[in-house]
């Protein structure tokens, strides 16, 4: 027998084992001990993406202590509470900008608009038995056509994440990270779309009143160039006391500073944040009265203000808003007359006869049908323009489809612009007042229509 041994320690040692007759590689056994399977996620991070029912997850990035090829992933291979996983990345650095082999796993995450387009009187929600008072009469009253609410009750965005790895995943060095039914709660997040701006706080030498606000300055911005001046103001509900606030309720503000629409329209972009402490000192800055209030004279001090300071093109100056912030829009179009070189009002009215005043103005008016306050208010409005010599491009009935791809709409916004009308009067189907800016600024084409127009 001990001619048996030493063959069988020979063979070890030579890499070879003796079983059934045959010679095999010992290496093939040793392999998966040395290849051992391990917890490989390390770290978990989000990077956010405001669209236009607000900021979310877009993506989550896992480290990993070694590098792993995308080619050998799968969306599968993860979960994430909530969430579809539409496409998996792996990257050198925690972004989504590219895809190469790394130690980063970048899950994508699907978005679907989670807006409510019902009727808002009588929108049941999952947790209805935890709605505030607040929320409760602000649907009603948002539904009924009257004033919104003096305070919101808008909570900050959950950017939290939980993953799991739920296959096995091999790395490019060929260590094997084991499937598991851990839980991985994300440690760090980053928000491109609302980092681009800077918060800054005016005070208004009039009033002595204090606003703060953000603001976006192009890449490589030259203060002895001029640039398109965006100016976008945020519904009511928009009303708090975080000075970000307009870069994560939607995307009204954050969409013209995405790199692809800089590239096309490179511009600066001023959105105020009107506060529930300006709300409490001065008064809502819009109401259904329809008259001007001191918190239109600050946020108008606001603008002027920006005009003077930075390298405006004064010839293409392009206002916008949504509810609130449409109401903003026209108050200071009927009073500063010369102001704009272009409007996109977004769910708002104002009082009809006093936007006769605007009967010349290039404005692309979006609403939608089941929206009591902006739908009758602007077919009025649009009615009253054309009594009084305007003529109006508008689509007509069935209206257009909020959920039809963008290409789609995109086509069909230019065959309205193709008309050539100055005032251009959009209606979409169903929907509420507040659903219409989870969509529109999503529409590309109309978003290049507004940089079309100049003084």
């Amino acid at each position: 027998m001990r001619w048996q041994k030493a063959i069988l320690l020979a063979g070890i040692a030579a890499g070879t084992i003796f079983h059934g007759g045959l010679y095999a590689e010992a290496a093939e056994a040793p392999q998966a001990a040395a290849v051992a399977s391990v917890q490989g996620i390390e770290q978990v991070t989000v990077i956010s993406k405001s669209y236009g029912d607000g900021e979310l997850p877009a993506y989550v990035v896992l480290k990993y202590p070694h590098s792993l090829d995308s080619k050998q992933l799968a969306a599968t291979d993860y979960t994430v509470e909530g969430r579809t996983i539409e496409k998996v990345m792996t990257n050198t650095e925690p972004t989504a900008e590219k895809d190469v082999p790394g130690c980063y796993v970048v899950l994508h995450l699907a978005h679907t608009n989670t807006a409510f387009d019902g009727d808002l009187s009588s929108r049941a929600k999952p947790d209805a038995g935890k709605d505030s008072k607040a929320d409760k009469a602000k649907d009603a009253k948002d539904d009924k056509g009257v004033d919104a609410p003096m305070i919101s009750d808008r909570q900050l965005p959950d950017l939290t994440v939980k993953v799991s790895q739920v296959k096995d995943v091999k790395g490019q060095d060929g260590t094997v990270y084991a499937a598991s039914s851990q839980v991985h709660s994300s440690s760090a997040v980053v928000e491109p779309d609302v980092d681009r701006f800077t918060q800054h706080v005016y005070k208004d030498p009039e009033t002595g009143c204090e606003m703060p606000y953000n603001l976006y300055l192009p890449k490589d911005y030259d203060p002895n160039k001029s640039y398109p001046l965006v100016f976008f103001v945020a519904d009511a509900s928009a009303n708090i006391n975080n000075t970000k606030t307009p870069l994560f309720q939607g995307n009204g503000a954050t969409v013209w500073t995405e790199p692809e629409e800089q590239a096309k329209h490179p511009c600066i972009v001023l959105a105020p944040q009107y506060t529930q402490d300006l709300v409490q000192s001065i008064g809502m800055m819009t109401t259904d009265e329809n008259v001007w209030t001191p918190g239109l004279t600050l946020v108008t001090h606001l603008l002027q203000d920006t005009i003077k300071n930075y390298a405006v093109d004064k010839t293409r100056i392009y206002g916008t808003g949504q509810s609130q912030g449409g109401m903003t829009n026209i108050a200071i179009s009927d009073r500063y007359p010369d102001l704009f070189a272009a409007q996109w009002l977004v769910a708002c009215q104002w009082n009809v006869q006093e936007m006769a005043a605007m009967k010349d103005k290039k404005l692309w008016i979006t609403v939608c049908e089941g929206d009591n306050k902006a739908f009758p208010g602007m077919n009025e409005a649009t009615a009253l323009w054309e009594s009084l010599g305007s003529s109006v491009a508008r689509n007509a009935s069935p209206w257009w489809n909020s959920k039809a791809p963008v290409a789609e709409l995109d086509e069909q916004v230019r065959e309205l612009a193709a008309r050539g009308k100055k005032i251009n009067y959009t209606v979409f189907a169903g929907g509420n007042h507040m659903y219409t800016w989870s969509f529109a600024y999503g529409i590309d084409a109309i978003r290049d229509w507004l940089f079309a127009q100049k003084k």
